[in-house]
């Protein structure tokens, strides 16, 4: 790869004014945090990637211990002293710890293409029993968006390590995110997927795939 295509493939870490312009997306990331809260059973959570903490000071305000990262030197200045430190300045692949849910929201399209896996292997490391993952497939435009993949290339190298989307839970989820206003793309974007030995039932990745949102979505939303 040449120096121009490592330069372009590098990930631009928002800026404080970026943050700000994306608080107004705030009420649709409640209404995921909500869903999550209700529908799924866990204690912990760590958001890898997590930008402005909507999922997090969700987590936090229902008593979960939660830990987030996330590439943006300015994310602490957002968050100041909401989050209790539990946010570090860092990226994704110095997650440390284990918890029962991990979350990783419309992240792995701003990555650098030669990561993919390793962003799979972090997930896997420091979830225990639920991941919730989206992330932009091929053709659906965004401010940053160097690495859409098929959403079943990501689902394969989940399934290798051990983990299967949970196919009833996914459906609800995305029932529920019909309600959505302002990041439609969640919907279709968003998987749940749990750990073999949990006692998942998985379906047909197939009904999931080719989502039910536009996958042109205006540049520069997210």
């Amino acid at each position: 790869m040449s120096l121009f295509q490592r330069l372009a493939h590098r990930p631009k870490p928002y800026r404080l004014r970026d943050l700000r312009r994306r608080e107004r997306l705030r009420p649709d990331y409640d209404l995921l945090a909500d869903f999550l809260l209700r529908e799924l059973s866990f204690e912990s959570a760590i958001d890898v990637g997590c930008g402005n903490g909507f999922l997090l000071e969700r987590f936090h305000d229902a008593g979960k211990r939660i830990a987030g990262v996330d590439v943006s030197p300015d994310v602490p200045v957002l968050l100041g002293r909401r989050l209790n430190g539990a946010v570090r300045v860092a990226d994704f692949g110095a997650a440390v710890g284990t918890f029962d849910l991990a979350c990783c929201v419309e992240v792995a399209e701003h990555i650098a293409p030669d990561r993919s896996l390793s962003l799979v292997e972090t997930l896997t490391r420091v979830a225990r029993t639920w991941i919730y993952f989206s992330a932009a497939p091929e053709g659906q435009a965004g401010r940053g968006h160097i690495n859409c993949r098929p959403h079943a290339e990501w689902l394969r190298w989940f399934e290798a390590r051990g983990w299967h989307i949970e196919a009833a839970s996914t459906e609800l989820l995305r029932e529920h995110l019909q309600k959505l206003e302002l990041a439609p793309w969640l919907r279709g974007n968003s998987f749940l997927i749990r750990h073999a030995g949990k006692g998942h039932h998985s379906g047909p990745a197939e009904f999931f795939l080719n989502g039910d949102e536009p996958r042109a979505v205006r540049a520069g939303t997210r």
